[in-house]
């Protein structure tokens, strides 16, 4: 018996959990037909998990044709039943304009309702955009109340604005040695914005004692992932970093020392 069809054949009053189960299977072994069957007959009885995971097949293309508006469609019915993820991706259909007018306010409104359920995506998103204003007035303490959750959960972009937050006192005061401790985590996790900035803290001494050769590490992490920030503070570390300091930098880089 073939794996879709063993999967199908769902025992008589099966839990939803166990059918969802059998759906998750299928999907991870590559058989997007049998987990769209199981989730396509669970969303029409109204599961909205099943409708979050449909509309994420409609949404990617993924073993169906791409369709916007049937995606925003099963998003919102998983949405409007309380599904973060489905919160989630209903607004980023918003925010991209697909299979809907492309309204950020409404983008605002749904990152915010996965925020409030724990989402830690949706927190970094909506802090980001209370944080440039889009969708929103801009709203510092917004965006560092939603940052801090999000950072709570590993979210590194959300580390760096936290870090952003202290350094250009955006509804705080001014704290450099709190923003480079934001920095220096975010960078460790790989972050290219975070790493730049703990660059330039180390060459200017803010938050940091002065360190050229730790100056020069982290800009050049950060500039060998564009970071266009870093490529203009190197020029000016490259003016004081000594040949010493540059090839320690470089083997500790080297190493792969996580620092």
């Amino acid at each position: 018996m073939s794996l879709l069809s063993r999967l199908l054949r769902r025992p008589a009053a099966e839990p939803v959990d166990a059918a969802l189960e059998r759906a998750r299977l299928a999907f991870d072994a590559g058989d997007v037909e049998a987990a769209f069957t199981i989730w396509h007959a669970l969303a029409h009885q109204g599961v909205a998990r099943a409708q979050s995971n449909l509309g994420g097949l409609f949404a990617t293309g993924n073993g169906v044709p791409r369709d916007d508006d049937e995606a925003v469609r099963w998003f919102r019915h998983a949405a409007e039943a309380g599904d973060a993820l489905a919160q989630r991706n209903l607004a980023l259909m918003y925010y991209e304009g697909r299979g809907t007018d492309g309204d950020l306010s409404q983008a605002a409104r749904w990152y915010g309702r996965a925020a409030e359920a724990g989402d830690p995506e949706a927190q970094n998103m909506l802090s980001w955009m209370a944080c440039e204003g889009v969708g929103m007035e801009r709203d510092w303490l917004l965006a560092r109340r939603w940052a801090e959750p999000a950072a709570a959960q590993g979210v590194a972009s959300a580390m760096c604005r936290l870090g952003q937050i202290h350094h250009n006192a955006w509804g705080v005061a001014r704290d450099a040695a709190a923003a480079a401790r934001w920095f220096e985590t975010a960078a460790r996790l790989g972050d290219a914005e975070a790493q730049a900035m703990l660059g330039a803290a180390y060459h200017l001494g803010l938050g940091v004692a002065a360190d050229q050769m730790m100056a020069w590490r982290w800009l050049t992490r950060a500039q060998r992932q564009g970071s266009e920030t870093a490529a203009g503070f190197l020029v000016r570390v490259r003016q004081v970093v000594s040949p010493d300091e540059v090839a320690e930098a470089e083997r500790r880089i080297a190493a792969g020392d996580g620092a």
